[in-house]
């Protein structure tokens, strides 16, 4: 009797690569329910996949969807294909990303400029200047206070020295923290050049900042550590 040899051959489904064999052991360990005979072509499946997008360049990789939706779907949708590319089409296909379609609920009705301003109001709350610059006072009173002259208080200002917030459309008040011994602090005329206005400069000093242990700049232009202060301005403003 002739013997009938059997071809060893691997099958089409068994694992060729080291890379489908782990991706196999992992995805047993996971699904320890399924069967040897699933668990083969799905780790070819994984790893054919893992091969060609690493194999896509790296703008290419970011637009590939990583939502499970959205990858269920792309994979039904190529599983209900009733044709196959060839070879060569596989090779240079690329990957397309999904898109996920979304309605707004639309702008709504359209508001007169009167209704708009009215429910404007509703949520915005006017703060006094001081909650935010600390003490503040006028020539007069800073005059009175610190024996300034208007005319000395208003060359300093002029010379970028000291800063000046507007308070209404006109008038000027001036911060009292920035003076010492009733002169400007040194530092504070620096950091109010490099800053876009006195009012963000004066915010910025009086703000904590991470840099400084989260203490305010103002806080160490009255240590002495200008430079310090006018390094880190810089790299805020410019």
């Amino acid at each position: 009797m002739t013997a009938i040899s059997r071809s060893t051959k691997p099958s089409s489904k068994q694992v060729h690569t080291p890379a489908e064999a782990e991706i196999r052991a992992i995805l047993a360990h996971r699904n320890p329910q399924m069967t040897a005979r699933a668990l083969t072509p799905l780790a070819k499946l994984v790893a054919n996949f893992a091969d060609v997008v690493a194999g896509l360049a790296v703008d290419q990789r970011e637009k590939i969807p990583t939502s499970k939706t959205v990858l269920r779907n792309m994979l039904l949708t190529a599983a209900r294909l009733r044709t196959e590319p060839s070879a060569d089409e596989s090779q240079n296909a690329a990957v397309e990303p999904a898109v996920e379609r979304h309605r707004g609920t639309g702008l709504g009705d359209l508001l007169s400029l009167e209704v708009g301003r009215e429910r404007l109001a509703q949520y915005v709350h006017t703060r006094p200047l001081e909650s935010w610059a600390g003490p503040v006072a006028g020539p007069g009173e800073i005059e009175k206070q610190l024996h300034v002259a208007r005319s000395t208080l208003n060359e300093w200002h002029r010379r970028g020295a000291v800063i000046g917030l507007l308070r209404g459309e006109r008038k000027h008040v001036y911060p009292l923290e920035q003076f010492v011994d009733a002169r400007p602090m040194q530092g504070v005329g620096d950091v109010a050049k490099i800053a876009p206005d006195e009012r963000a400069a004066w915010l910025w000093l009086r703000q904590p900042h991470g840099r400084f242990d989260m203490r305010p700049p103002l806080d160490l232009l009255k240590a002495g550590q200008r430079e310090q202060v006018i390094q880190a301005a810089e790299r805020d403003f410019v």
